[in-house]
């Protein structure tokens, strides 16, 4: 991780910085737990569980013997440290969250004098995180599995809080079969019941999480995103929770304290949700964008649909422009919304009414190198603003802290418009950021031309590119960025290239229809061209 000042795009602090807070990484305790140690991997073929002379302190150890019934563990790249896959802040800026990817942590950071970044806690769940978010009194995150449960931490460890302990004079359950006489026949199978009731093992003792953890909500398929909201009612602001699935669900629940209560449901998907956006002008209007790919807008609390977007005309064209060729696997249906940003700030220009904050949103479709910037109503329609056209398939977008403007961190890996296929070697990599800002052309007479009957002056703004992203660039290049994985593990049968496994994944959210991918292949290899995807109605 890497921070930098942006009024002058200096280089500020890395973390980590040097082999010593490597180690503090690795070796994190969190309320008195202790992080697993690093691994090293087995280079040999040949050896069974015993370390090769060419492995490295940051390398990981793959034990190839197992026992009978034990999961095989999966491969994994040689790595030092895990890819990060979320990033928030406070709204002070003095407290840094991210998430890490192979190591399924919520790490905190506080930001010191200059921008340094100090490791304050680390904490791993069960499963790998797929969202986070800050409740509004900041005092604790939400953050969602991507097997479908929400948990609720404290943003910063309770002192003096320990886990629970188990009751040290209740007796372990011993082991009793769940088959008996009645329901096995053969005498096979009476010799293993047999020998199965002589077993002295008895179950073990489950443990909870070692640091403070709540468990608020479950769904029954892969969670997508988490969104939280606090609307008035009365003399009362009420907390709700949003949660999205694969399964084309957004469901609203009550709050934290009783977030085990459903209050409805936003029905319309007919793809995976894949990101909730409440817009901070309106908390009771959501956006959602999902795999169709299309964005919607409703009233969440009703459950009302007020708009939607299906990315076609000028948009789609707009979209198909920026398509890689090479990329046949990629018609626009199979695209997906990746993320979307709120908007609402002033603008530059000497005119009052440029002052007014505008309601844009952002939107971004995983791998294509544009932004698409839509105006919102405010009774929820959307409105195309412009289409933003970058160097390379955009990956995140944040908010100048003035709010002036956006940066936007660019995928200098693949070609634009494609997941699959790399930039040639002979091509210069392009900048890994790209900004712009917000420009009003408002003149000072309040009923001059562009006026919407809605106030939303979007015919009068426009994005257009600043010279911070040169300063940023300039900072990037002299910072350790980290190793992708190499083409040479690419997989043949999957959506995304080596590197694209670690920058995207919405695709793997998509369900199998028809023909399962290995049919699809055969059949197109049999062809000798990409076999057309048939329309399901």
């Amino acid at each position: 991780m890497n921070s930098f000042n942006l009024k002058d795009g200096s280089f500020l602090s890395q973390w980590p910085r040097s082999d010593t807070e490597d180690e503090e990484y690795n070796a994190a305790v969190t309320n008195g737990k202790e992080a697993r140690a690093p691994k090293r991997r087995k280079l040999e073929e040949g050896s069974r569980g015993e370390a090769s002379h060419q492995d490295s302190e940051d390398s990981i150890e793959i034990i190839s013997e197992r026992k009978k019934g034990e999961r095989r563990k999966p491969k994994v790249e040689n790595t030092s440290l895990p890819n990060v896959s979320h990033i928030i802040t406070t709204s002070d800026g003095k407290t840094v969250i991210c998430v890490t990817a192979e190591d399924k942590a919520a790490i905190v950071f506080k930001v010191l004098t200059g921008g340094v970044l100090h490791l304050k806690s680390r904490r791993s769940l069960p499963k790998r995180i797929c969202a986070i978010v800050l409740t509004p009194d900041e005092k604790s995150l939400l953050l969602g599995d991507k097997f479908g449960d929400v948990y609720l931490l404290p943003l910063h460890p309770t002192e003096g809080w320990t886990p629970q302990k188990l009751d040290q004079d209740q007796q372990p359950a011993t082991y009793a079969p769940s088959a008996s006489e009645l329901t096995v026949h053969t005498k096979g199978n009476l010799e293993a019941l047999r020998q199965q009731r002589q077993l002295k093992a008895t179950q073990a003792k489950k443990e909870g999480p070692q640091f403070e953890c709540k468990l608020l909500l479950g769904h029954v398929s892969l969670l997508t995103d988490v969104a939280i909201a606090e609307v008035q009612s009365g003399l009362k602001r009420r907390q709700y929770i949003l949660t999205s699935d694969r399964d084309e669900h957004i469901r609203v629940s009550r709050g934290v304290s009783q977030a085990h209560i459903i209050e409805n449901y936003c029905f319309g998907h007919r793809e995976f949700v894949s990101r909730l956006c409440i817009m901070p002008w309106d908390s009771e209007i959501l956006v959602a964008g999902s795999g169709e790919p299309s964005l919607k807008v409703y009233h969440w609390q009703a459950g009302k649909l007020l708009d939607q977007e299906l990315f076609q005309g000028d948009v789609g064209k707009d979209i198909f422009d920026c398509l890689d060729l090479e990329d046949s696997r990629r018609p626009l249906d199979a695209l997906a919304v990746s993320n979307i940003w709120p908007v609402h700030y002033t603008v530059s220009g000497n005119s009052p009414r440029s002052r007014q904050p505008p309601r844009l949103i952002l939107v971004s479709l995983e791998g294509l190198p544009i932004l698409l910037s839509y105006s919102v109503t405010e009774d929820g329609r959307l409105r195309h603003h412009q289409t933003l056209t970058l160097g390379g398939n955009v990956l995140d977008v944040t908010i100048g802290p003035t709010l002036w403007g956006i940066i936007v961190g660019i995928d200098t890996i693949h070609k634009p418009g494609s997941v699959q296929v790399l930039r040639p070697e002979t091509t210069p990599a392009p900048d890994a950021f790209e900004t712009f800002e917000l420009f009003s052309d408002l003149g000072d007479d309040e009923n001059g031309p562009g006026k919407e009957p809605d106030g939303v002056p979007e015919a009068d703004l426009r994005w257009e590119t600043s010279s911070l992203a040169m300063l940023l660039n300039t900072s990037a290049s002299h910072c350790d960025k980290g190793a992708l994985p190499s083409e040479g593990s690419i997989k043949d049968k999957g959506a995304y290239s080596a590197a694209g496994e670690v920058l995207y994944g919405l695709e793997n959210l998509r369900k199998k229809r028809g023909q399962t991918a290995e049919e699809d292949e055969e059949a197109e290899s049999q062809q000798g061209a990409p076999a057309e995807a048939e329309e399901i109605p």
